[in-house]
């Protein structure tokens, strides 16, 4: 029997104009040809793609010459038994066809098993009798088979045989990175934030993707993918006809009045629909609709699961069909929550009622505790819908809040800091009576400490929060928790980092168990600034890796495209940089999230370190190169005093390129530059300005003073600088011949590093600490395995292909300013005596200065120095 005997569905037989070849998926046929499985069931809404991914399978597998057969659900609908279901199925029984037998397996398709479901059924050739024959299909024959929902039974025979594979709930949605990839194939540009806010509105649904990416191509990169959602035209029309089509009346009701949230509690489902029985609805249209999950764990109890996109079109849906009705439904479902305290989900609940008075309320009550638990989006969004309105002290604290101690808008901040004084005071002859007044206005006070900047206020604000604070606040942990870490940024901007690192430690521990994400990494973040200034390296790394390790999971969201919030944008930004020092490939689709910074208000503090993440790692891209130095050398110069310890990560890599491209001149400038944003003083000015001068065999004229702000360590901006000041100071040493300090000096940066986890320093200026390494391991003792991993992250990430200026053991030195001149004209077919009337000097000149850049470019001929120079970003 030919493969033509069991075709593919017209328009299935080549690529749809939408289809993206996704690997991941592939490792679901790949477990169907091992020895046990037999039969994987996908089950997924209308328009998730089951069908177009099982197609692709199918032409795959007809390319490799496998035979495959293909079958609708409705060509089994009037199969009698068993028998018949597995005789139309196998064809011979054994795995062969009647012409004989075939190599390999033969791979079924049955594509919408739903179809074969008789309503009126009773005998097993339902659903359920379908799956139970495929038990006993023989060993050759692998069955794949997809439907909108899983048969209430069925299952059970194959699971208990050991030959099923059931692809969990969300299996193909696209993740946040496929979608740009199916964006990218149709020639569509999207920016980090478009994906991720296509990705959110869509969730991953394959037809919902298709529908808003050719929206985009026919309108524009002008388009806002915001307005995109189940409530666009083409989406709506989709849904009722494919997913809303068939309810009944009653169904449609409580799946309409339900829809509330993504998340809908089964006791609030039953107030809002005012039916007994609304759990065992919407238990049925789970079990035969996929855009509706179980719920587990939500807010307030069990509940139910809207994907965004059916969420969308059933709000518009009933806004349409009586927006009064559609009101009054989430004005009940904010009021459900808040006697409940479940905070989050009464604000989003107002601000679909559009009242502001009401939001401004919630606002009071909640808003504290939504911040410091992470939800700064959220409040942000509450607090855009009061804009216009008189400010309470409440509102003008949150705003307040979501301007981090990282604020660039000093101005803006201090203009918050004094409406907030004035709001606080009351009118005049007014008295704070009410517990919530007294609270915001100590809020205010903290907050004011946030922001402190001159010594002399620094130390009054100080003195306030370790006075009497009123009993009223104190007794509120958020409050209370808000002051401490106040106190503690205090003390270590007054010159105290070690009570300070103790008190901001024991405020971060405290947060983290009470769920307060926001406030547990803006402690440890402030905590690990202390014990930076303290020189305790190894709680930095301690701290630094207690919150990237909060990113567990986070980095699945960001990925999926959700909102990514400060708490979350924090503790990614921290897994980023540990990933980075770590010789790690670092995620640029999150770098672009985080440095956009636009669902965070104004975190400089996380926007400026993933940009800075992002330039570093287009440094060793010879197209890009000369675009990432600029514009490091441009963070540096407007914002790297404010974020001192951020940029201490490019200081290293930033001397060396400029180096090779611009020569000694341009380095010397960035060089002030680091000095002006660093200091002078700190470890990392005094190590470029180290590094800028090769030794000699009599050492370095600034050996000692490099060794000894080494050894104090407090002058360091990041732990990776005293690993690599120890790097430079062995290879000055073993240069000069002073072998064994060499490697006392080596094995103090090795022990460092493996404790920091900053395995990078090793690969910087030319590779200057594996080149140490590889000449001594198996003399290194317990370190030996230690650096072992750090030459297998060299030859892993190449980094030691580039020979950059500052390589001193190797010949390429820079260029100077005129053999860059010549070597421009390179490229262009012309002689020696061209090159020299062009240039206006002599062919020997020409030929002298040819010289001098082949063998710094270690080229032999002039083809040779033009590639060599294209690959390091000098042409």
């Amino acid at each position: 029997m030919t493969p033509e005997a069991f075709p593919l569905p017209a328009g299935l037989a080549s690529e749809p104009a939408w289809y993206l070849h996704r690997p991941r998926l592939d490792a679901l046929l790949e477990r169907l040809t091992g020895p046990d499985a037999r039969v994987l069931v996908l089950w997924d809404s209308a328009g998730s793609g089951k069908t177009t991914l099982m197609a692709g399978w199918a032409r795959r597998l007809r390319a490799e010459n496998q035979t495959v057969r293909w079958f609708g659900g409705a060509d089994l609908r009037n199969a009698r038994d068993p028998d018949e279901i597995r005789q139309r199925l196998v064809a011979g029984g054994d795995g062969t066809d009647a012409g004989g037998p075939e190599p390999g397996f033969v791979f079924v398709f049955v594509d919408d098993l739903h179809l074969a479901e008789r309503p009126s059924a009773s005998d097993r050739t339902n659903l359920s009798g379908i799956l139970e024959a495929l038990v006993d299909i023989p060993p050759g024959v692998r069955i794949v088979v997809s439907g909108r929902h899983r048969p209430v039974a069925g299952t059970a025979p194959l699971e208990a045989a050991g030959v099923l594979i059931e692809c969990a709930v969300d299996t193909l949605a696209f993740t946040l990175e496929e979608t740009f990839e199916l964006a990218a194939q149709h020639h569509i540009d999207l920016s980090a934030d478009d994906g991720a806010v296509l990705r959110r509105r869509t969730g991953g649904w394959a037809t919902g993707l298709a529908l808003a990416l050719t929206w985009r191509e026919s309108e524009g990169a002008a388009l806002d993918l915001r307005l995109f959602d189940g409530d666009n035209p083409a989406v709506a029309d989709y849904l009722a006809a494919e997913v809303v089509t068939g309810l009944d009346s009653g169904d449609g009701e409580v799946l309409l009045s339900s829809a509330l949230s993504e998340v809908v509690p089964l006791d609030l489902a039953v107030a809002v629909t005012e039916r007994a029985d609304a759990g065992d609805v919407l238990e049925r249209l789970t079990r035969h609709n996929t855009l509706i999950g179980r719920e587990p764990a939500a807010a307030g109890g069990a509940g139910y699961r809207y994907h965004p996109i059916l969420l969308a079109y059933l709000q518009g849906e009933g806004r349409r069909l009586d927006a009064g009705a559609a009101t009054a439904r989430h004005l009940l479902a904010c009021r459900w929550y808040a006697d409940r305290a479940c905070g989050p989900a009464a604000v989003e609940q107002s601000l679909l009622v559009h009242d502001p008075e009401l939001v401004g309320t919630l606002l009071d009550r909640f808003g504290l505790g939504l911040v410091l638990s992470g939800a700064t989006d959220l409040v942000g969004r509450a607090l855009d819908e009061i804009e216009g309105r008189v400010e309470t002290t409440a509102t003008l604290c949150l705003r307040l809040l979501l301007e981090p101690p990282y604020v660039p808008a000093r101005r803006r901040v201090q203009q918050l800091l004094v409406a907030a004084d004035a709001a606080a005071q009351g009118l005049p002859g007014q008295a704070r009576t009410d517990a919530s007044s007294t609270r915001w206005a100590f809020v205010v006070e903290i907050l004011h400490a946030f922001h402190a900047t001159e010594r002399s206020d620094i130390e009054n604000r100080l003195a306030a929060l370790q006075g009497s604070a009123p009993a009223a606040a104190r007794q509120v942990l958020a409050v209370d928790l808000l002051a401490a870490t106040a106190q503690g940024r205090c003390q270590d901007r007054l010159g105290e980092p070690g009570p300070a690192e103790d008190i901001l430690r024991e405020v971060a521990d405290s947060a983290r168990d009470a769920g307060m994400d926001w406030l547990f990494l803006l402690a440890s973040d402030l905590a690990a600034t202390a014990a930076g200034h303290a020189g305790n390296w190894l709680h930095v790394a301690m701290l630094e890796g207690q919150m990237a390790a909060t990113a567990t999971g986070l980095g699945a969201a960001a990925g999926a495209g959700r909102s990514v919030d400060q708490a979350t944008g924090r503790a990614l930004l921290y897994a980023m940089i540990r990933r980075y020092e770590g010789c790690q490939p670092v995620d640029p689709i999150v770098l672009e999230a985080l440095a956009a910074n636009e669902e965070r208000g104004s975190d400089a503090g996380i926007s400026v370190p993933a940009e800075v993440l992002l330039l570093l790692s287009q440094l060793d891209n010879s197209a890009r190169s000369r675009q990432a130095l600029d514009s490091l050398m441009l963070l540096m110069r407007e914002v790297g005093s404010e974020h001192p310890r951020a940029l201490s990560l490019c200081c290293v890599p930033l001397i060396e390129l400029s180096g090779a491209l611009d020569g000694r001149m341009e380095t010397q400038l960035a060089v002030r530059l680091i000095e002006r944003a660093l200091g002078e003083d700190s470890l990392e000015s005094l190590l470029i300005r180290f590094l800028l001068v090769p030794p000699t065999r009599a050492g370095h004229p600034a050996e000692e003073r490099l060794r000894a702000a080494a050894l104090e360590e407090r002058t360091a901006w990041r732990g990776a600088t005293i690993v690599s000041a120890w790097i430079a100071l062995a290879h000055v040493a073993d240069v000069s011949g002073r072998h064994v300090e060499s490697d006392a000096r080596l094995l103090r940066a090795l022990r460092l590093a493996s404790r920091i986890g900053c395995e990078r320093a090793f690969l910087a200026v030319g590779g200057q600490g594996t080149a140490l390494i590889r000449g001594r391991l198996g003399r290194l003792g317990d370190l030996d395995d230690f650096a072992r991993h750090v030459l297998r992250s060299a030859d892993e990430l190449h980094l030691l292909e580039r020979p950059p200026a500052l390589d001193h053991g190797r010949s390429s030195a820079a260029l100077t300013q005129r053999e860059r001149e010549i070597l421009r004209e390179l490229p262009f077919h012309q002689s020696v005596a061209d090159i020299a009337g062009k240039r206006n000097v002599s062919p020997n000149t020409v030929k002298t200065h040819l010289r001098n850049i082949y063998q710094k470019l270690e080229a032999t001929n002039r083809a040779d120095a033009v590639a060599i120079a294209q690959d390091r970003g000098l042409l």
